[in-house]
């Protein structure tokens, strides 16, 4: 698979993005020509413990000037907080990524289950139909709950149904199952690609023990930190900025772009003030992608 030229064009990029085969509003295809319009040279699909969208994403490209970035985004364990790993030129094809994959899509169905039963206990009438009504695909998520909930009056907005019902601590939520940090990094290095820490902000700790974690995380193989983020302030940029540069890690960068019913506010490729991540961050993933081949 052809998935970078070096120096191919100077338009910016967007290594963060999910559709519909995890928790995004659009199709892989929508995907793809929204990032077209927006002037993407590349576009990484990192759907949440699934490759379900990149054979579609990856068809979609080749009718405009698009550079598909094969990817992942594992959740793995952590004390508080939350740890997200993106891997990048996975193999989609790996096949203990695949079966591990499998396991956690099974692990997540059985979670909706009991998600249901919390949100019937509270007297709430919804049923499976209700949720995978707003579900594209097979793999249904906390957002296609929100927006049934939202559908059935049961909550104003997304938001008040994850405050409500669904978040961490609220009344219907059930833990997700997560694999260990170590796992993550190893599955993606085995399917070939690059280990990223996602959102470092989501971990939740001063900067001091966030860099700790980090450390923690290179000892055990971590390629490079999401310095680049639609959320982050120029502080925070500055700050994951150094912090890659003394722990020898690359930088990635990319929106988080799930579409405006799910993440509203965030827009496809509105990452540093706005506009997309330089190109050239692409080729520094490209080039250790390559060493560590």
């Amino acid at each position: 698979m052809n998935t970078h030229n070096m120096n191919e064009g100077t338009a910016g990029i967007d290594l963060h993005s999910h559709t519909t085969a995890s928790d995004g509003e659009l199709e892989p295809a929508q995907l793809v020509e929204l990032a077209a319009k927006t002037g993407l040279s590349a576009l990484a699909v990192t759907d949440h413990d699934t490759t379900g969208g990149l054979a579609d994403a990856i068809e979609a490209a080749k009718s405009v000037q698009l550079q598909i970035v094969p990817g992942i985004e594992i959740s793995a364990k952590i004390s508080h907080g939350q740890c997200h790993l993106l891997g990048y030129f996975i193999d989609p094809h790996g096949a203990r990524l695949n079966a591990r994959l499998n396991e956690l899509q099974e692990a997540r169905r059985q979670r909706n289950v009991k998600l249901l039963q919390k949100l019937n206990d509270l007297g709430i009438k919804i049923t499976f139909e209700d949720v995978k009504y707003f579900a594209g695909r097979d793999l249904v998520a906390r957002p296609h709950f929100a927006k049934a909930l939202v559908k059935l009056g049961v909550v104003t907005t997304a938001q008040e149904a994850f405050d409500k019902y669904l978040a961490e601590g609220a009344s219907a939520a059930v833990p997700k199952e997560v694999i260990t940090q170590q796992e993550a990094i190893d599955l993606i290095h085995e399917a070939g690609g690059v280990a990223i820490l996602a959102h470092p902000n989501n971990l939740k700790l001063p900067p001091v023990e966030t860099e700790e974690a980090i450390l923690r995380m290179r000892n055990m193989g971590l390629d490079g930190i999401e310095a680049y983020y639609s959320l982050h302030t120029e502080e925070d940029r500055e700050r994951y900025l150094d912090m890659a540069k003394k722990l020898d890690m690359v930088v990635s960068g990319g929106s988080d772009f799930h579409g405006e019913s799910v993440k509203p506010g965030i827009r496809l490729g509105g990452v540093i003030d706005g506009s997309p991540v330089p190109s050239s961050v692409l080729d520094a993933i490209y080039l250790l992608k390559d060493k560590l081949k």
